[in-house]
């Protein structure tokens, strides 16, 4: 694994996630996309790219120009296939786009195109993002499962182990 790259990498997300805040736990945002990481590193066979992509993956969700602007420096600095697994699981969904379902639909949609890394990705983030929502916001936590209980068809081609602890987690937050 290039360890380079991936400290280019976490070198650009905490840059570009200076000063943000989680929302319910209020911890500095940089600390999702590194738990992000550190999930994908567990998974057989990741690559160096694939843990790049993680500590990105919420990075191009902010308006233009920024977002082109932020797509060419990782394709600059680490290259296509890093951009490609970012793009993938990046909502490309926005406000005026509509109400929330509406919204969710859009990026289930841009999902279902996602590769077989990019669909482990999204399940990386999904085990994160649930892992202590219930505690934090019981009932975002069961609006938040349900919409995530969606893609569990859609990223069939992801890690089989992420897969089944986004299930399992839905689950649970969901039978509370």
């Amino acid at each position: 694994m290039s360890e380079r790259h991936v400290a280019k990498a976490d070198a650009l997300a905490t840059e570009w996630h200076q000063g943000e805040l989680r929302k319910y736990s209020h911890e500095p945002y940089i600390e999702h996309p590194r738990a992000v990481a550190a999930i994908i590193r567990s998974v057989p066979l990741h690559t160096w790219e694939l843990v790049a992509a993680a500590l990105l993956h919420d990075v191009l969700e902010v308006p233009e120009p920024a977002r082109s602007h932020r797509a060419e420096v990782i394709r600059d600095e680490l290259g296509e296939v890093v951009l490609q697994y970012v793009l993938e699981v990046s909502n490309p969904s926005r406000r005026e786009d509509g109400n929330r379902k509406t919204r969710k639909a859009i990026d289930r949609a841009h999902l279902a195109n996602a590769s077989p890394s990019g669909q482990t990705l999204r399940l990386a983030d999904a085990v994160h993002n649930l892992h202590n929502l219930n505690e934090l916001s019981p009932t975002f936590a069961k609006l938040y499962a349900a919409e995530k209980q969606l893609i569990l068809p859609l990223t069939l081609s992801g890690d089989a182990t992420l897969h089944l602890r986004v299930k399992i987690i839905i689950e649970e937050i969901l039978s509370s």
